[in-house]
């Protein structure tokens, strides 16, 4: 994606504009799939995958941007984590809410610098040799805002844990349901 597809990408979802194509949607599903579209991306890198899932999670939310939302961080860990490395995709129930973690024991970021990677265009120093606009971040934060979720970046010991909180919808909630 260009900068300025990215640039008008965050504008739209910081609007709101998407909240109209929110739908009941099989979170397991979503995942799966992006471990799919990534999982040759690690093994090419020697980097070991791991997708730890549980059946029927149900979320509501647009999904073409949750998948975008999901590959981002995944992508992003492949390319930030050293060769040999694990990259994990995981998700669980907790009290109503799923939690999607995507872990890597790459070099992390420090804690003072975790707000700033959110914001456009910034870049830790030593992405500075890597492709990238500084933009995929902060993409992400706009997705999870737009979804009303959280979005926690932590220390992985080492690397860094990446964990979106958003609430799980009933397997019978309202709403359309899409695969």
């Amino acid at each position: 994606m260009g900068v300025f597809s990215a640039l008008l990408r965050i504008a739209q979802i910081e609007s709101g504009a998407r909240r109209s194509g929110f739908a009941t949607l099989d979170l397991t599903e979503l995942l799966g799939t992006v471990a799919e579209l990534y999982r040759s991306s690690a093994e090419e890198k020697r980097q070991a995958f791991h997708l730890s899932v549980p059946d029927m999670l149900r979320v509501h939310g647009d999904r073409e941007l949750l998948l975008q939302l999901f590959a981002n961080l995944v992508e992003n860990a492949i390319k930030h984590a050293p060769t040999e490395s694990t990259i994990a995709l995981s998700a669980s129930r907790e009290t109503g809410q799923v939690h999607i973690v995507v872990t890597d024991n790459g070099a992390g970021i420090p804690p003072h610098l975790r707000a700033k990677v959110l914001q456009r265009f910034f870049r830790l120093e030593a992405s500075r040799t890597t492709q990238g606009s500084g933009l995929g971040l902060s993409l992400a934060h706009a997705i999870v805002k737009l979804h009303e979720a959280t979005l926690l970046l932590s220390d992985n010991e080492p690397g860094l844990k990446v964990t979106v909180m958003m609430p799980e919808t009933c397997a019978g909630g309202g709403g359309r349901m899409i695969k």
